[in-house]
């Protein structure tokens, strides 16, 4: 990769500015407890209802790790218009240094990511056993791309999370998995613990009071992170050299869940709406003649109902956005 790339530089709006460059600046360096996905799924469960998150030790082999960069390298060099390492860098890669938003549509060789036995059990419980596939892509912080201080947010939403009893299952998860090293000088996922129940950062700043933190999750290549869409996370900048390489899986929950309300049937939790208008997923999974794999990936969106309706036609994806990115 030789085209130089800056991150956006971004104004601390969501925390306090006087303060810090993200967020409140109350960073609380003590690493949260990591699990075992084969032997520790009821703690993960427990961990992330409480948190808003969890974090998986060794989720992805070696082999695995090594054959994701290699995937990354290759679609870098063949693909860069994809990547954002065109001349003409659109808005999505901007705001992320380098993102490939939808790998899946052209490279088979990825579907057997996308339920991926370390990760998939765990975050299928945590959806109530009806996961749907919502978006998948890999993500790289370039080396020397500076300080790019993204603001703290949450990704997608239901109104309804900070009102509801239960409030599990959650409504989106997201899995990232760390394919390099992140160590104190390197960029790094950092999570508010517990904000997922605030509409705003400064709702969980007062309401948490001292029990208020801003935890980067560290680790090493292999590393994942689940978590609720609904908290407040960000991209921690790290010395503004060092890089870092992810894939993002998303998650929605599909079904309808029945009340529990001890008289009525009335309230229902309707399935989660589509995450995004743009993505897209291949004729080969959405149209899967294992109804297993159909269902999965039934979460569409008008995009997909209409390129389905144009028998995956290749002008029709083209003109939609990021068809080919």
């Amino acid at each position: 990769m030789s085209q130089k790339i800056i991150l956006n530089q971004q104004e601390n709006t969501a925390g306090d500015a006087s303060v810090a460059a993200q967020g409140f600046g109350r960073v609380d360096e003590t690493p949260p407890p990591r699990f075992n996905p084969q032997t520790q799924q009821d703690e993960i469960c427990a961990f992330f209802e409480s948190n808003g998150f969890a974090v998986i030790e060794a989720a992805i082999s070696p082999e695995e790790i090594r054959f994701l960069n290699d995937f990354i390298d290759r679609t870098q060099r063949d693909l860069p218009d994809a990547w954002g390492l065109g001349v003409k860098r659109k808005p999505h890669h901007r705001n992320q240094g380098l993102i490939f938003s939808q790998p899946l549509l052209d490279h088979p060789e990825l579907d057997i990511y996308v339920r991926h036995p370390s990760t998939f059990p765990v975050a299928s419980r945590l959806l109530g056993d009806q996961p749907r596939f919502a978006e998948f892509n890999f993500r790289e912080t370039p080396a020397g791309g500076g300080k790019g201080s993204m603001n703290f947010h949450h990704d997608a939403v239901v109104e309804d999370r900070l009102l509801r009893k239960p409030y599990s299952p959650c409504d989106y998860l997201c899995a990232i998995h760390y394919l390099s090293d992140v160590g104190p000088d390197n960029p790094a996922f950092c999570v508010v613990p517990g904000s997922h129940h605030f509409e705003t950062l400064k709702e969980a700043f007062d309401a948490l009071g001292k029990d208020y933190r801003e935890v980067p999750l560290r680790g090493p290549a292999g590393t994942c992170v689940l978590y609720d869409t609904a908290i407040f996370h960000t991209r921690l900048d790290g010395d503004g050299e060092l890089p870092r390489r992810t894939w993002h899986q998303y998650y929605a929950r599909g079904g309808w869940l029945q009340s529990s309300l001890p008289t009525t049937d009335r309230y229902m939790r309707a399935p989660t709406p589509v995450l995004t208008d743009w993505n897209l997923f291949p004729e080969r999974l959405a149209m899967n003649p294992d109804p297993e794999i159909r269902l999965f990936f039934s979460h569409w969106n008008t995009a997909q109902g209409e390129w389905a309706a144009s028998g995956f036609d290749s002008d029709v994806r083209a003109a939609m956005p990021r068809g080919h990115q």
